[in-house]
Protein backbone atom coordinates (compact mmCIF):
# COMPACT_ATOMS: atom_id res chain seq x y z
CA UNK A 1 0.00 0.00 0.00
CA UNK A 2 1.70 3.77 -1.04
CA UNK A 3 1.50 6.08 1.22
CA UNK A 4 0.60 9.88 0.53
CA UNK A 5 4.78 10.60 0.37
CA UNK A 6 5.26 8.04 -1.70
CA UNK A 7 2.32 8.95 -3.90
CA UNK A 8 3.35 13.02 -4.28
CA UNK A 9 6.90 11.97 -5.00
CA UNK A 10 5.72 10.59 -8.44
CA UNK A 11 4.10 13.00 -9.20
CA UNK A 12 7.27 15.83 -8.69
CA UNK A 13 9.35 12.93 -10.71
CA UNK A 14 7.22 12.48 -13.35
CA UNK A 15 6.76 16.50 -13.83
CA UNK A 16 10.60 16.62 -14.06
CA UNK A 17 12.03 13.83 -16.26
CA UNK A 18 8.66 12.69 -17.43
CA UNK A 19 9.30 9.43 -15.86
CA UNK A 20 8.20 7.85 -12.73
CA UNK A 21 10.18 7.08 -9.94
CA UNK A 22 8.14 4.91 -7.51
CA UNK A 23 9.04 5.77 -4.10
CA UNK A 24 6.65 3.18 -1.72
CA UNK A 25 6.10 3.22 2.13
CA UNK A 26 4.84 -0.26 2.48
CA UNK A 27 2.13 0.27 5.58
CA UNK A 28 0.60 -3.02 7.41
CA UNK A 29 -3.07 -3.49 6.50
CA UNK A 30 -5.45 -3.34 8.79
CA UNK A 31 -7.23 -6.37 8.32
CA UNK A 32 -3.89 -8.64 7.96
CA UNK A 33 -4.81 -9.85 11.91
CA UNK A 34 -8.48 -10.61 10.67
CA UNK A 35 -7.06 -12.63 7.26
CA UNK A 36 -4.32 -14.80 9.21
CA UNK A 37 -7.21 -15.71 12.36
CA UNK A 38 -9.54 -17.05 9.14
CA UNK A 39 -7.16 -18.99 7.59
CA UNK A 40 -6.30 -20.48 11.16
CA UNK A 41 -9.67 -21.30 11.80
CA UNK A 42 -9.92 -22.60 8.12
CA UNK A 43 -7.10 -24.94 9.06
CA UNK A 44 -8.68 -25.89 12.62
CA UNK A 45 -11.98 -26.49 10.59
CA UNK A 46 -10.36 -28.80 8.19
CA UNK A 47 -8.59 -30.36 10.80
CA UNK A 48 -11.73 -31.48 12.97
CA UNK A 49 -13.56 -32.52 10.04
CA UNK A 50 -10.89 -35.27 9.08
CA UNK A 51 -10.95 -35.93 12.90
CA UNK A 52 -14.78 -36.62 12.48
CA UNK A 53 -14.08 -38.65 9.03
CA UNK A 54 -12.07 -40.91 10.99
CA UNK A 55 -14.23 -41.49 13.62
CA UNK A 56 -17.00 -42.33 11.30
CA UNK A 57 -14.96 -44.58 9.57
CA UNK A 58 -13.66 -46.17 12.83
CA UNK A 59 -17.86 -46.51 13.80
CA UNK A 60 -18.81 -47.61 10.51
CA UNK A 61 -15.67 -50.15 10.47
CA UNK A 62 -16.84 -53.66 9.96
CA UNK A 63 -20.54 -52.66 10.17
CA UNK A 64 -20.66 -53.47 5.89
CA UNK A 65 -22.06 -50.10 5.70
CA UNK A 66 -21.38 -47.86 2.96
CA UNK A 67 -22.72 -43.76 3.07
CA UNK A 68 -23.59 -42.74 -0.46
CA UNK A 69 -24.69 -39.79 -2.30
CA UNK A 70 -25.73 -39.22 -5.82
CA UNK A 71 -26.16 -36.31 -7.86
CA UNK A 72 -29.09 -36.92 -9.96
CA UNK A 73 -29.14 -34.74 -12.96
CA UNK A 74 -25.33 -35.67 -13.66
CA UNK A 75 -25.67 -39.71 -12.14
CA UNK A 76 -22.85 -39.10 -10.59
CA UNK A 77 -22.23 -41.58 -7.21
CA UNK A 78 -19.60 -40.84 -3.93
CA UNK A 79 -19.22 -43.18 -1.53
CA UNK A 80 -17.97 -41.99 1.69
CA UNK A 81 -17.06 -45.22 3.53
CA UNK A 82 -17.28 -48.79 1.49
CA UNK A 83 -16.06 -52.02 3.92
CA UNK A 84 -15.36 -55.33 2.60
CA UNK A 85 -15.18 -53.22 -1.16
CA UNK A 86 -12.37 -52.97 -3.21
CA UNK A 87 -10.80 -49.41 -3.59
CA UNK A 88 -12.70 -48.95 -7.07
CA UNK A 89 -15.15 -51.58 -6.71
CA UNK A 90 -18.19 -48.39 -5.64
CA UNK A 91 -19.88 -47.75 -9.35
CA UNK A 92 -19.07 -43.53 -9.86
CA UNK A 93 -22.18 -43.19 -12.27
CA UNK A 94 -25.83 -44.85 -11.54
CA UNK A 95 -25.62 -46.05 -15.21
CA UNK A 96 -22.41 -48.30 -14.08
CA UNK A 97 -24.20 -49.23 -10.82
CA UNK A 98 -27.28 -50.40 -12.50
CA UNK A 99 -24.83 -52.42 -15.06
CA UNK A 100 -23.99 -54.11 -12.05
CA UNK A 101 -26.92 -55.40 -10.60
CA UNK A 102 -27.76 -59.13 -10.81
CA UNK A 103 -30.58 -59.39 -13.97
CA UNK A 104 -32.99 -61.09 -11.77
CA UNK A 105 -32.57 -58.12 -9.32
CA UNK A 106 -32.50 -55.39 -11.47
CA UNK A 107 -36.34 -54.54 -12.40
CA UNK A 108 -37.02 -54.45 -8.40
CA UNK A 109 -34.07 -52.45 -7.70
CA UNK A 110 -34.50 -49.85 -10.57
CA UNK A 111 -38.20 -49.41 -9.97
CA UNK A 112 -38.08 -48.70 -6.31
CA UNK A 113 -35.19 -46.42 -7.17
CA UNK A 114 -37.53 -44.19 -9.90
CA UNK A 115 -40.73 -44.73 -7.95
CA UNK A 116 -38.58 -42.74 -5.04
CA UNK A 117 -37.59 -40.29 -7.80
CA UNK A 118 -41.55 -39.50 -9.35
CA UNK A 119 -42.62 -38.70 -5.31
CA UNK A 120 -44.53 -42.30 -5.20
CA UNK A 121 -42.92 -43.62 -2.14
CA UNK A 122 -41.21 -42.04 0.71
CA UNK A 123 -37.99 -43.43 0.52
CA UNK A 124 -35.97 -45.91 -2.06
CA UNK A 125 -35.56 -49.37 -0.60
CA UNK A 126 -34.31 -52.54 -1.75
CA UNK A 127 -32.66 -55.79 -1.62
CA UNK A 128 -30.74 -56.89 -4.29
CA UNK A 129 -27.26 -59.14 -5.71
CA UNK A 130 -24.23 -56.95 -7.55
CA UNK A 131 -21.94 -58.70 -9.00
CA UNK A 132 -18.08 -57.57 -10.03
CA UNK A 133 -15.98 -57.89 -13.00
CA UNK A 134 -14.15 -61.14 -11.22
CA UNK A 135 -17.94 -62.97 -11.13
CA UNK A 136 -18.04 -62.52 -7.83
CA UNK A 137 -22.05 -61.98 -6.01
CA UNK A 138 -22.40 -59.70 -3.43
CA UNK A 139 -25.84 -59.13 -1.67
CA UNK A 140 -26.87 -55.93 -0.84
CA UNK A 141 -29.61 -54.07 1.29
CA UNK A 142 -30.27 -50.40 0.39
CA UNK A 143 -31.99 -47.01 1.39
CA UNK A 144 -31.49 -43.44 0.05
CA UNK A 145 -33.97 -40.34 0.42
CA UNK A 146 -34.07 -37.18 -2.11
CA UNK A 147 -32.37 -34.28 0.02
CA UNK A 148 -32.45 -31.66 -2.18
CA UNK A 149 -35.31 -30.54 -5.27
CA UNK A 150 -35.29 -27.70 -7.49
CA UNK A 151 -37.93 -24.84 -7.52
CA UNK A 152 -39.91 -26.98 -9.88
CA UNK A 153 -39.72 -30.37 -7.65
CA UNK A 154 -37.64 -32.05 -9.47
CA UNK A 155 -34.77 -34.50 -7.77
CA UNK A 156 -30.98 -32.97 -7.19
CA UNK A 157 -29.61 -34.91 -4.90
CA UNK A 158 -30.05 -37.91 -2.94
CA UNK A 159 -28.17 -39.59 -0.04
CA UNK A 160 -28.18 -43.09 1.70
CA UNK A 161 -26.31 -45.92 2.80
CA UNK A 162 -26.13 -49.67 1.70
CA UNK A 163 -25.26 -52.98 4.01
CA UNK A 164 -23.37 -55.91 2.81
CA UNK A 165 -25.92 -58.36 3.68
CA UNK A 166 -24.25 -61.27 1.95
CA UNK A 167 -23.06 -63.67 5.09
CA UNK A 168 -27.19 -63.18 6.37
CA UNK A 169 -28.47 -64.36 3.13
CA UNK A 170 -25.86 -67.36 2.92
CA UNK A 171 -27.42 -67.94 6.67
CA UNK A 172 -31.04 -67.82 5.62
CA UNK A 173 -30.11 -70.27 2.50
CA UNK A 174 -28.58 -72.74 4.47
CA UNK A 175 -31.87 -72.54 6.57
CA UNK A 176 -34.00 -72.77 4.10
CA UNK A 177 -32.14 -75.99 2.59
CA UNK A 178 -32.68 -77.21 5.71
CA UNK A 179 -36.26 -76.65 6.32
CA UNK A 180 -36.31 -78.33 3.12
CA UNK A 181 -34.37 -81.16 2.60
CA UNK A 182 -34.30 -84.92 4.13
CA UNK A 183 -31.29 -84.82 6.58
CA UNK A 184 -31.14 -88.97 6.14
CA UNK A 185 -31.08 -89.02 2.76
CA UNK A 186 -30.01 -85.49 1.86
CA UNK A 187 -32.76 -85.47 -1.08
CA UNK A 188 -35.89 -82.68 -0.53
CA UNK A 189 -38.09 -83.54 2.00
CA UNK A 190 -42.11 -83.74 1.44
CA UNK A 191 -42.40 -79.59 2.00
CA UNK A 192 -39.17 -78.84 -0.36
CA UNK A 193 -40.35 -81.07 -3.07
CA UNK A 194 -43.79 -79.86 -3.30
CA UNK A 195 -41.94 -76.09 -3.22
CA UNK A 196 -39.99 -76.99 -6.20
CA UNK A 197 -42.45 -78.93 -8.22
CA UNK A 198 -44.63 -76.11 -8.14
CA UNK A 199 -42.23 -73.74 -9.23
CA UNK A 200 -40.65 -75.15 -12.34
CA UNK A 201 -44.27 -74.91 -13.71
CA UNK A 202 -43.85 -77.48 -16.79
CA UNK A 203 -45.29 -77.02 -19.60
CA UNK A 204 -46.52 -80.25 -22.00
CA UNK A 205 -45.83 -84.17 -20.72
CA UNK A 206 -44.80 -84.74 -17.03
CA UNK A 207 -44.44 -87.69 -14.88
CA UNK A 208 -44.52 -88.28 -11.06
CA UNK A 209 -43.21 -92.10 -9.62
CA UNK A 210 -44.42 -92.66 -6.25
CA UNK A 211 -42.22 -95.00 -4.92
CA UNK A 212 -42.48 -97.54 -1.58
CA UNK A 213 -40.49 -99.91 -0.35
CA UNK A 214 -41.94 -103.40 -0.20
CA UNK A 215 -41.54 -105.03 3.01
CA UNK A 216 -39.17 -102.20 4.71
CA UNK A 217 -41.14 -102.43 8.25
CA UNK A 218 -39.18 -105.93 8.53
CA UNK A 219 -35.83 -104.59 8.46
CA UNK A 220 -36.30 -102.26 11.44
CA UNK A 221 -37.57 -104.89 13.23
CA UNK A 222 -35.53 -107.88 12.39
CA UNK A 223 -31.91 -105.78 11.96
CA UNK A 224 -32.92 -102.27 13.81
CA UNK A 225 -33.05 -99.25 12.56
CA UNK A 226 -29.49 -97.93 11.69
CA UNK A 227 -29.54 -101.02 9.15
CA UNK A 228 -33.12 -99.47 8.02
CA UNK A 229 -31.43 -96.33 7.41
CA UNK A 230 -28.90 -97.44 5.52
CA UNK A 231 -31.26 -98.46 3.23
CA UNK A 232 -33.01 -95.27 3.02
CA UNK A 233 -29.64 -94.08 2.33
CA UNK A 234 -28.78 -96.55 -0.31
CA UNK A 235 -32.05 -95.51 -2.23
CA UNK A 236 -31.23 -92.05 -2.12
CA UNK A 237 -28.37 -93.10 -3.99
CA UNK A 238 -29.76 -95.03 -6.68
CA UNK A 239 -32.09 -92.14 -7.26
CA UNK A 240 -29.31 -89.72 -8.22
CA UNK A 241 -27.15 -92.10 -9.98
CA UNK A 242 -30.14 -93.57 -12.31
CA UNK A 243 -32.58 -90.25 -12.49
CA UNK A 244 -31.72 -87.80 -15.33
CA UNK A 245 -30.34 -84.41 -13.78
CA UNK A 246 -33.17 -83.08 -14.59
CA UNK A 247 -35.51 -84.71 -12.17
CA UNK A 248 -36.62 -83.91 -9.37
CA UNK A 249 -35.93 -86.43 -6.10
CA UNK A 250 -37.27 -86.24 -2.42
CA UNK A 251 -38.32 -88.63 0.08
CA UNK A 252 -41.57 -88.34 0.87
CA UNK A 253 -41.95 -89.43 4.39
CA UNK A 254 -41.00 -92.83 6.41
CA UNK A 255 -40.07 -95.32 3.40
CA UNK A 256 -41.83 -93.59 0.51
CA UNK A 257 -40.01 -91.33 -2.24
CA UNK A 258 -41.36 -89.64 -5.18
CA UNK A 259 -39.88 -88.30 -8.63
CA UNK A 260 -40.17 -86.26 -10.82
CA UNK A 261 -39.85 -85.76 -14.60
CA UNK A 262 -40.62 -83.03 -16.66
CA UNK A 263 -37.92 -83.47 -20.03
CA UNK A 264 -38.02 -85.65 -23.00
CA UNK A 265 -41.15 -87.95 -20.67
CA UNK A 266 -42.38 -91.02 -23.04
CA UNK A 267 -43.96 -93.89 -21.49
CA UNK A 268 -41.39 -96.10 -22.43
CA UNK A 269 -38.69 -94.27 -20.83
CA UNK A 270 -40.21 -94.34 -17.75
CA UNK A 271 -40.79 -98.17 -18.03
CA UNK A 272 -36.99 -98.25 -18.28
CA UNK A 273 -36.39 -96.26 -15.24
CA UNK A 274 -38.86 -98.14 -12.97
CA UNK A 275 -36.83 -101.78 -13.97
CA UNK A 276 -33.81 -100.22 -13.32
CA UNK A 277 -35.15 -98.96 -10.01
CA UNK A 278 -36.47 -102.42 -9.04
CA UNK A 279 -33.78 -104.86 -10.29
CA UNK A 280 -31.16 -102.60 -8.09
CA UNK A 281 -33.10 -103.22 -4.92
CA UNK A 282 -33.99 -106.60 -5.99
CA UNK A 283 -30.44 -107.76 -5.84
CA UNK A 284 -29.20 -105.41 -2.89
CA UNK A 285 -28.69 -107.37 0.84
CA UNK A 286 -28.73 -104.53 3.76
CA UNK A 287 -26.64 -106.99 5.66
CA UNK A 288 -24.21 -109.66 4.91
CA UNK A 289 -25.73 -112.96 5.60
CA UNK A 290 -29.06 -111.23 6.18
CA UNK A 291 -32.34 -113.35 4.25
CA UNK A 292 -34.33 -110.34 4.17
CA UNK A 293 -35.07 -108.95 1.11
CA UNK A 294 -36.50 -105.24 0.48
CA UNK A 295 -38.57 -104.68 -2.91
CA UNK A 296 -40.26 -101.41 -4.51
CA UNK A 297 -43.52 -101.09 -5.64
CA UNK A 298 -43.40 -98.21 -8.19
CA UNK A 299 -46.55 -96.18 -9.20
CA UNK A 300 -46.41 -94.01 -12.10
CA UNK A 301 -48.62 -90.52 -12.86
CA UNK A 302 -48.48 -89.61 -16.88
CA UNK A 303 -49.91 -86.88 -18.09
CA UNK A 304 -48.82 -85.35 -21.91
CA UNK A 305 -50.88 -81.83 -22.26
CA UNK A 306 -52.46 -80.42 -19.52
CA UNK A 307 -50.09 -80.55 -16.46
CA UNK A 308 -50.58 -80.90 -12.92
CA UNK A 309 -50.63 -79.83 -9.96
CA UNK A 310 -48.60 -81.56 -7.31
CA UNK A 311 -51.35 -83.32 -5.53
CA UNK A 312 -53.27 -84.32 -8.37
CA UNK A 313 -50.44 -85.57 -9.89
CA UNK A 314 -49.69 -87.68 -6.28
CA UNK A 315 -53.30 -88.64 -6.22
CA UNK A 316 -52.93 -90.86 -9.46
CA UNK A 317 -49.34 -92.08 -8.63
CA UNK A 318 -50.64 -93.16 -5.23
CA UNK A 319 -53.62 -95.01 -6.98
CA UNK A 320 -51.03 -96.43 -9.26
CA UNK A 321 -48.83 -97.50 -6.88
CA UNK A 322 -51.58 -99.63 -5.00
CA UNK A 323 -52.45 -101.69 -8.30
CA UNK A 324 -48.76 -102.40 -8.47
CA UNK A 325 -48.71 -103.65 -4.70
CA UNK A 326 -52.17 -105.52 -6.02
CA UNK A 327 -50.29 -107.23 -8.88
CA UNK A 328 -47.66 -108.90 -6.68
CA UNK A 329 -45.26 -106.04 -5.46
CA UNK A 330 -42.07 -105.89 -6.77
CA UNK A 331 -43.55 -104.11 -10.26
CA UNK A 332 -44.62 -100.95 -11.31
CA UNK A 333 -47.52 -99.37 -12.77
CA UNK A 334 -48.92 -96.53 -14.96
CA UNK A 335 -51.67 -94.29 -15.18
CA UNK A 336 -51.81 -91.70 -18.19
CA UNK A 337 -54.13 -88.80 -17.57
Amino acid sequence: MLSEEGRASAEDDRGETGSVKRVATLIPSPHGGEMARLQAEIAALKHENGLLQEKLNAALDGTGICLWQGTIPTGELRAFNLQNFQAGDMAPHFDQWSAKLHPDDRAHAMGSYFAHLEGKTPFYEAEYRTINPQGEVTWLWDRGRVVDRDGDGKPLRIMGSHIDITQRKAYEQRLAERANSDALTGLLNRQGFGKAFAQLQPQGAGALLFIDLDDFKGINDQLGHACGDLVLQQMADWLRLIMPGSALCGRYGGDEFVVHLHRDVSSHGLAQLADALISRMHGYVPKPGCPQRVGLSIGIALWEEEPLSFRQALEVADRAMYEAKARGKRAWYLLQV
